[in-house]
């Protein structure tokens, strides 16, 4: 006779633990109401993406690295002109000064603007800083000038660990693997537009005479016109968010719905009567819900004592460290002459190496990033990016020897073997391609400083305290690899090569790093 499931339990329990390897089966049981159902758990649900909010989003993070890259294909030639350096090869030392003071006043404040006054106006009031700063950036006559608006735009700007922390709070677990990349697609975005705006668009008289050629204002300051558009794209940004972008801090969100929960007054109607009664006394509504406790974030301190969490750190410092260098020293080398080991470019077809890079991004974030977090998990392919870093800097010593064999005139496909020449362009398109894979560790680093953050009140402050070493490591990165690459070719140090040695080795120290997060 068959057993009822009331009576106990028809199936063996198996003896390998869930997730081992072993078998499992999903006890069944019989409810109240005669319904079958399992023991185990069932996977959870997908949560829909608040697709409004990350549109929004996106669009303020957007301003902020066409205000970062418009400046890189033309910064060099800018600084040349403006007869700073003594010498050709001192160029990258004085760009490399003002790429790193951004992110130099950006370290003084972005942790206390991350988790203090609020999401939105701390978004906003970045926004408004960095509109005006790209705008006084293209009015610069002297390199103090650049050096003071640079600054500025940098202190002014709390975006990056604000937006980090905002999609944190409006996703989770289940969805956080495809809201994550929006962000690097949204920066990648930018990183196409920026150099775009800035090689085309700076010394627009020369280049575009019958448009521009009677601005005399134009013909003074040569890099306006770009560092205009970038602070146009940036206003739009600010209008959208001052209307539509909604406030995600915990407490501030507590706050509002506690507001809403206390008791709330319902007026009774007077009766009016030929007889003296007297009005009701109006009632009171109440809605039985209990207040949420939002703790206050923790210090920096109190985070840093996590083990996890400062590792975590640890390695997001290489990665931002490495990703900046290699962005500088790319732009020094595509602009350095080729006797000098580089490949001497103009500022549009720098920018148009710059751009190529971003549609790579875009693509890799939007297809290949979830689908190889989803394959691999978050950790493994982490390691995965870090372990890119050395491929690359062993790329850029490969290509300048090449470069310096077949470009005797200065000029590319003038001499020297084809299959040399061709050599160097693959080379840098393996540069730009292993590049943007390496910088798909950004979506997964934040990843993991969500999956380290000891508890959601804490999650602003540990986004806070991550872009804190990140503008640490971006105010660091520029000015040493452009003053390492200076030093490298004035001196000739293992002939021009000492600067990819050391950065090689730095790679190594990244990837290593990986080995002790858990």
């Amino acid at each position: 006779m068959d057993r009822s499931f009331n009576e106990g339990p028809a199936y063996d329990v198996p003896s390998s633990p869930i997730g081992s390897g072993g078998s499992t089966i999903a006890l069944p049981y019989v409810n109240d109401d005669g319904e079958r159902e399992s023991l185990l758990p069932n996977k959870r649900e997908r949560t829909p993406l608040p697709g409004r909010q990350l549109a929004i989003i996106c669009l303020c993070r957007l301003a902020e690295p066409i205000a970062y890259s418009q400046i890189f294909p033309y910064i060099n030639q800018m600084v040349e002109e403006l007869h700073v350096a003594k010498k050709p090869a001192d160029i990258g030392f004085y760009s490399g000064l003002v790429d790193g003071l951004f992110a130099c006043a950006q370290l003084l404040t972005i942790f206390q603007w991350g988790h203090r006054i609020g999401r939105k106006p701390v978004i906003i009031s970045g926004l408004v800083g960095v509109a005006l700063a790209s705008s006084c950036f293209g009015t610069s006559t002297k390199f103090w000038h650049t050096l003071l608006f640079r600054a500025m735009a940098g202190g002014l700007t709390g975006n990056v660990a604000v937006i980090e922390s905002v999609l944190g709070e409006i996703t989770d677990e289940t969805n956080q693997a495809r809201a994550f990349p929006l962000a690097e697609v949204t920066w990648s975005i930018g990183c196409v537009l920026g150099p775009l705006i800035g090689g085309y668009l700076s010394h627009p008289v020369e280049r575009y005479p019958e448009t521009f050629g009677h601005f005399n204002f134009l013909k003074e300051h040569p890099y306006f016109l770009p560092c205009f558009v970038s602070s146009l794209i940036t206003l739009c940004s600010i209008v959208v968010a001052v209307i539509f972008l909604e406030e995600t801090l915990p407490s501030l969100v507590a706050a509002k719905r506690d507001k809403k929960a206390q008791p709330q007054p319902i007026d009774s109607p007077q009766r009016t009567d030929y007889g003296s009664i007297e009005p009701m006394t109006p009632k009171m509504k109440t809605k039985p819900q209990t207040l949420e406790i939002v703790k206050p974030p923790p210090s920096a301190m109190e985070l840093l004592s996590c083990p996890r969490i400062r590792q975590v750190l640890i390695v997001g410092f290489f990665l931002s460290f490495l990703c900046v260098a290699w962005e500088t020293v790319f732009v020094l080398f595509a602009y350095t002459p080729a006797s000098l080991g580089g490949l001497q470019r103009s500022p549009a077809e720098i920018g148009f190496f710059l751009s190529t890079l971003g549609v790579l991004g875009i693509l890799l974030s939007l297809v290949a990033f979830p689908a190889l977090q989803h394959r691999f998990d978050t950790l493994p392919l982490y390691r995965a990016c870090m372990a890119c870093w050395p491929v690359i800097f062993v790329l850029f010593s490969a290509t300048s020897i090449f470069a310096r064999l077949v470009l005797r005139k200065n000029t590319i496909g003038t001499e020297g073997d084809a299959a040399a020449l061709a050599f160097i362009w693959i080379g840098v398109s393996m540069i730009l391609l292993i590049g943007r894979v390496a910088a798909m560790g950004f979506a997964t680093h934040m990843i993991m400083v969500k999956m380290s953050a000891p508890n959601r009140e804490s999650l602003g402050a540990s986004f806070g305290l991550s872009q804190t070493m990140a503008c640490l490591a971006r105010a660091l990165g520029p000015a040493f690899v452009s003053s390492l690459f200076a030093l490298s070719i004035d001196k000739q140090i293992l002939g021009g090569h000492f600067v990819w040695l050391v950065m090689f080795c730095i790679a190594v120290g990244g990837y290593a790093a990986t080995q002790r997060l858990r």
